[in-house]
Order: C-alpha cells, then structure tokens, then sequence
C-alpha cells in the first residue's frame, strides 16, 4: 500500500475527501433504498430504521475521520482502520436485512472494495475482500449456531441449505473477481501515470536543455553577425579612404596633365575619376548602412512625423512644382523613435514617390497614418509607373534596383541603398515597412511603429 509519507498533503487530502464522499453517498443511497421500501410496506419498518439508524452512524464517522486526517496529515494509512469499521458496520447491516437468508448479501462490500482498488492497489482490495469474507463468515456462523438470533429481513423466509450456500459462495468469488480486475486496472493505469509523469520531466529536461542551446547558439551568431558588420564597417572605412585619394590624384592628373595626355588617355583618365567617385559614394552609402545599429543607446521620444513630412515636402518643392504632383498628408499620429532617423525614413519613401509618379495626370502623392492597437501606422501611396511583382521583394535589398528606372525617358538617379537604409531603421525599432505595388499603377509603402507599453 502507498504510504502516506509517498504522496504530497494535497494528494492526501484529495484521497481522504474522495473517500468520506464515496461513504456518505453510500449511506445515503441505502438509507433511502430501505424507507422507501418500508414506506411501500416491503420491509419491515423496524428494521429500516434500524438499517437507516446503522447508515447514519456510518455517515458520521466520516466527520470523526475528517478531523482526525486533518491533524494528522491525512494519513493513506488511516484507511485501514475507516474500512474496518466500515466492514463491521455493513456486516451488521446485512444481519437487520436478512443475515444467511439476505441473498447474495455480501455484495454490500462490493463498492468497499472497488474503492479501495481503484485508490490504493490490487493488494489493498483482496486484502478487503478476504476481510469482508471473514466477517460474512462470522456472522453466518453465529446466526447458524443460534448464539444471535437471525432477523426477519425483506424476504421474511427461510432459504434450503443449497441455497443459502450458493448465495454465500458466489458473491465472494465477485468480489474477488472485482478486486482482483479493478486492481489491476488501477495499477497498470498508475504505473502509465507514472511512466508518463517520468516521460514529460524526461521532455520538460530536454527543453530546457534545448532552450539553453539555443540560447547559446543564438548568442554565438550574434557575436559573428557584430563581428562580421565590425569588420565590413573597418574594411568599408578603410576602402573609402582608398577611394577618396584615387579620386582625389585622378582629378589632379587631369588638372595638371590634361593637356599632355592624349585623346584616349584623357578618356581613360576621365573613366578614372567618375569610378573613384561612384566608388566613394557605394562606400558612403554602405558606412551610412552600418551608422544605423551604432547608436543602440539613442534616446527615443516623441517625434512629430507630420512637421517631419511637412518639411520633406518643402524641400522637394521644386520636384513637386515641376511635375505637377499634387500633394496630400492626412492625420499623422506622433512616433516614438529617434528623429534623425525617422527623418530620414520619410525622406526617402517621399522622394522615391515624386521620383518615379510616371506620367499620370494629375500626379498624386498622399500620406496617411493612424494609431490602432499598440502601433501606429503610416502609408506612403502614389499613382506612378509601379513595381514589377518580381522585384517588391528585392527592393529592400541593397545595391538593388528595379530594372524599370525611367520616367518619361528619362532615367533616375539612385544607388539601391535608400530603402536598404529605410528597412534597417524601422526594423531597429522593433517596427516593419511593406510595399504593395503594380506596374502602372502606383505604390503604397507602409511603415508600422510599435508604441511603448505605458501607452502615453
């Protein structure tokens, strides 16, 4: 049998609280089993409450044994003196409703000892059954010598040797059968539990495991990943140095023997300068790439994106007056983030859009935000010449440009850097920027910012 000190109080206190309710439904069960037989005039009247009396006694001990378990601890192994009492108490009971003649009578321990194996052990119920056997015996033996006289129980008639015999020997071989069954059951259903609670610490132990891998795997990539943009940042610095004095001595060579070259070489020295300086603005560019995570620590705050586009507009306002775009900014809601870099978020999705309206009439830019939720969100939309479905994944990329890049004839300025930029600030603030888009029909940039927890 488990012992007490096996199982935690709660446990305890469960099994104890699942057995006096078992009791008590019991008793009651019979005691209304009995008084409405009586009261149907198929059972003597002195004998149900008799039975009814037995059954009350019977209830209320399990307020004695709630009191008792409780200042002990509920111990399991106060079972055995509660299933004592209770055997005592129903083999007096069989005795008021017939004794040896009561058929099959000794099925009253059969709820007695399902209980106990379905709660405890297979051991624990034959244990049970061979003790309510034992009882049973005793008090046939006592009503067969005459020492206690047999009562007139329901059936109010005695019953032939072979009969009696036969009512006292198979209700034992069911309760056994019982015993032995629900036993088995309940002990192959613990050893799965068992298996089962061993299995999930054995999985909770491997996720955690894991959990810590990962965690280390994680912190190891993002070692490499800073060490790999420290280095790129350091070659990138030092290749624009390079770049800039190979710009800086091919303008010389031209200034000062320009004259002395000839005609393919002053060529050759004109290439030379223009590659310099594509080269030294792909480095600028890729440093202003890298300066975006420098600034971990800067402060955040409140920033008024609508002054922020406002201002944009006005110094694209030649741009705008040239092509005719007409212009539209809704509400824009205030975002929480660094103001130098939103700045330079609003600058290039507007400048992208005036750039590239096409020849659309009238031409139209219009910007629109709103704060749902804990984000807030901003629209950047346009009716120009669009984006090929095959690209709107790429454009965020950097040094990477849409094959479409003229307007009108004529082919726009760019170095595929400024949405890379673009992408790497929002998404450094916890934010992201999508882009839905045609040919022909225009583009919706959408920039999402998440809020700060308090709300403010």
């Amino acid at each position: 049998m488990t012992t007490g000190a096996d199982l935690a109080l709660s446990e305890r206190r469960r099994l104890f609280a699942e057995g006096l309710a078992f009791r008590v439904a019991l008793c009651v069960a019979f005691a209304i089993m009995f008084l409405g037989l009586a009261s149907a005039g198929l059972f003597p009247t002195g004998h149900a409450w008799t039975g009814t009396a037995i059954l009350a006694v019977l209830a209320g001990l399990n307020g004695v044994y709630w009191i008792a378990g409780r200042r002990s601890d509920f111990p399991t192994a106060h079972f055995f003196a509660h299933w004592a009492v209770d055997i005592a108490m129903l083999t007096l009971l069989v005795h008021f409703v017939g004794g040896i003649d009561a058929p099959y009578g000794a099925l009253a321990y059969a709820g007695l000892v399902t209980f106990a194996a379905v709660n405890d052990s297979r051991r624990t119920a034959l244990l049970l059954a061979g003790f309510s056997a034992l009882a049973f015996a005793l008090l046939v033996a006592l009503e067969a010598s005459g020492i206690v006289p047999q009562a007139d129980g329901i059936w109010r008639h005695h019953y032939a040797p072979t009969a009696v015999a036969v009512s006292l020997v198979a209700p034992f071989i069911f309760l056994f059968a019982v015993a032995w069954v629900a036993g088995t059951l309940a002990d192959h259903l613990k050893s799965a539990n068992a298996s089962l609670v061993e299995v999930g610490a054995r999985i909770e132990e491997q996720n955690r495991t894991l959990e810590r891998r990962v965690a280390e795997r994680t912190s190891e990539l993002e070692r490499a990943h800073r060490e790999i943009e420290d280095l790129v940042h350091i070659v990138t610095h030092d290749l624009k140095n390079v770049s800039v004095a190979a710009t800086e001595t091919a303008a010389k060579l031209i200034s000062t023997e320009g004259d002395k070259l000839s005609p393919r070489g002053r060529r050759y020295a004109d290439h030379l300068l223009d590659d310099s300086r594509g080269m030294s603005r792909m480095l600028e560019n890729l440093l202003s790439l890298f300066r975006v995570g420098e600034e971990e620590g800067e402060a955040r705050q409140w920033v008024d994106v609508d002054a922020i586009v406002r201002e944009s507009f006005r110094r694209l306002g030649h741009e705008v007056e040239r092509r005719g775009i007409r212009v539209s900014v809704g509400p824009l809601p205030a975002a929480f983030a660094d103001p130098a870099k939103m700045r330079h978020v609003f600058d290039n999705l507007l400048d992208n859009a005036c750039k590239y309206v096409g020849e659309n009439h009238p031409a139209r830019v219009d910007v629109e935000g709103e704060r749902r939720g804990g984000e807030v969100t901003y629209r950047v939309r346009d009716n120009g010449i669009g984006i090929d479905e095959r690209q709107i994944q790429r454009i965020f990329q950097l040094y990477h440009r849409s094959p479409n890049q003229t307007v009108g004839g004529v082919a726009q300025p760019g170095h595929g850097v400024g949405l890379a930029i673009a992408k790497r600030i929002v998404e450094r603030h916890g934010g992201r920027i999508d882009v839905e888009s045609a040919p022909g029909r225009g583009s919706t940039f959408t920039v999402a910012l998440p809020l700060p927890e308090d709300g403010a």
